[in-house]
């Protein structure tokens, strides 16, 4: 019996210590952590940059309003940005400037995009290399009612008369006919009259007497041909249906004839009497 209870009292002995033991390790101070070392920030430089502070269309003359300086990461810095320190100035510099292409807000001025004013020929300078500026006669009725605008991509359409030959004669036919055709697709409108871009406000354009058009060498001699022959008429293409930055002749003048090719055409008879019907697509 007392072995019992030396040996119990044994066990409580070594469970009263393994308490204490963990109370006083409760107690003591933590040990101090190592410190965290503060993330290392990389310190971003800044330059002003010359940008559009205004959407500007094609042709579009620079104002004082139409630019403004931003803060550009100097690591993404290009050569040809006009920064506050390569011209300080360049806001004053360059009122009067014309834009050589559209132009939108924030994106930077480059000085191969602006014609400077009385650095040349603004006209020479808007058009592409290889491109002749072309004028013709226009009026509201040949021209989309005057909604034309410089910057707009149009079709040219020839309408020119067929002389009556001996086999319509022969038929009792003796009405001069009138054939229009496509002559040229999406060519770029450079300017009306002398406005060569639009009006902030959009909107029609101001109806002017002539249209410039922007095409090839040999477009060009084909478009004055194709004036001796017939009347000029314009017709408007939507934004988003502009195929190509580029006209294309229709290749619709014969320069073999002095007429614009007439389409195939064949005789039907109607009540005894001799009509002639052309045939699209020929």
């Amino acid at each position: 019996m007392d072995t019992k209870r030396l040996i119990l009292a044994g066990g409580l002995a070594v469970a009263a210590f393994v308490i204490f033991t963990q109370l006083r390790n409760l107690q003591a101070p933590a040990a101090p952590s190592a410190p965290i070392a503060a993330p290392v920030v990389k310190q971003v430089e800044y330059i002003d940059v010359l940008v559009a502070a205004l959407d500007m269309p094609f042709g579009s003359r620079l104002t004082a309003e139409s630019m403004q300086w931003k803060p550009w990461p100097t690591e993404a810095l290009s050569e040809n940005f006009i920064t506050s320190d390569n011209s300080p100035e360049a806001i004053s510099e360059n009122v009067g400037s014309v834009v050589r292409t559209a132009m939108y807000v924030g994106e930077p001025l480059l000085a191969r995009k602006l014609v400077a004013p009385g650095d040349k020929g603004v006209m020479a300078a808007l058009l592409k290399p290889g491109m002749r500026a072309v004028t013709t006669r226009i009026s509201v009725d040949t021209a989309a009612g005057g909604f034309i605008q410089p910057g707009d991509r149009v079709d040219i359409i020839l309408t020119s008369e067929i002389p009556v030959n001996n086999i319509d004669q022969q038929l009792g036919n003796t009405q001069a006919r009138s054939v229009s055709a496509t002559i040229f697709e999406n060519v770029h409108v450079l300017a009306i009259d002398q406005v060569y871009a639009t009006n902030p406000e959009g909107g029609a354009a101001v109806v002017g007497s002539t249209a410039t058009f922007e095409l090839t060498q040999g477009d060009a001699e084909l478009l004055e041909e194709a004036k001796t022959r017939g009347d000029i008429s314009l017709t408007l293409r939507g934004i988003n249906d502009a195929r190509s930055r580029y006209a294309t002749s229709a290749a619709k003048i014969s320069r073999d004839n002095n007429s614009v090719k007439a389409p195939t055409t064949i005789t039907v008879y109607r009540d005894g009497q001799p009509q002639i019907v052309a045939l699209r697509g020929n």
